[in-house]
């Protein structure tokens, strides 16, 4: 634990109550969004980290042991006034997010809820392309809709020989000119009617 963190930060968590959150950072194609479920910008690292207020969730993050490959997915539902983007970000980006870095990040916090230190790397992984949920419409409720990436550690497809995932990078490095891989992105969740009468 003493080399990961430094000796100031082993102390402040040695503290009886140690206040923290997380902190995502997407590199997207179109340039990258860092984002925290505060309700405020914050500044940590020399960097702005936008809000989206409560409205995100992170599942099976943890720290792998070994060479496996473990999955971690990133649900936002109806950012308030998403003034950054993200959910139209991920949408419009759907095509090109495949194998984008995506980081979490650990920020302490001291009592007052200023930062303490810089925010410290614990995870990182690829994005694979999103997942979009539309709830039904209850009572006076509207519909919330939530976007859903998933992303592959490390350890992910490296097993597998020197371009040889299904994408169009790859493709192109075993057969260039072959557009095939070109269009298998807009054929996710895409319904075909056969046959057409």
């Amino acid at each position: 634990m003493a080399d990961f963190f430094t000796p100031a930060q082993v102390e402040h968590l040695s503290q009886s109550t140690v206040r923290l959150d997380l902190l995502v950072e997407f590199q997207f194609t179109t340039g990258t969004v860092r984002v925290w479920n505060g309700n405020t910008e914050l500044v940590a690292g020399g960097k702005t980290w936008k809000p989206i207020y409560g409205s995100g969730q992170i599942d099976g993050l943890s720290m792998p042991t070994g060479g496996t490959a473990e999955a971690v997915n990133f649900t936002v539902s109806g950012i308030p006034g998403d003034n950054i983007g993200l959910l139209a970000k991920a949408l419009e980006e759907s095509p090109t997010v495949t194998q984008r870095l995506v980081t979490v990040y650990l920020q302490l916090f001291d009592d007052d809820w200023q930062t303490f230190g810089a925010p410290i790397g614990i995870w990182w992984g690829f994005m694979q392309p999103p997942r979009v949920n539309r709830s039904q419409m209850q009572d006076t409720e509207g519909a919330v809709q939530t976007v859903t990436m998933t992303a592959e550690n490390a350890f992910f497809n490296r097993s597998r020989p020197p371009y040889g995932r299904y994408t169009d990078r790859d493709q192109q490095k075993r057969s260039p000119g072959d557009k095939f891989f070109q269009f298998t992105p807009s054929l996710l969740f895409k319904t075909f009617q056969y046959p057409r009468w």
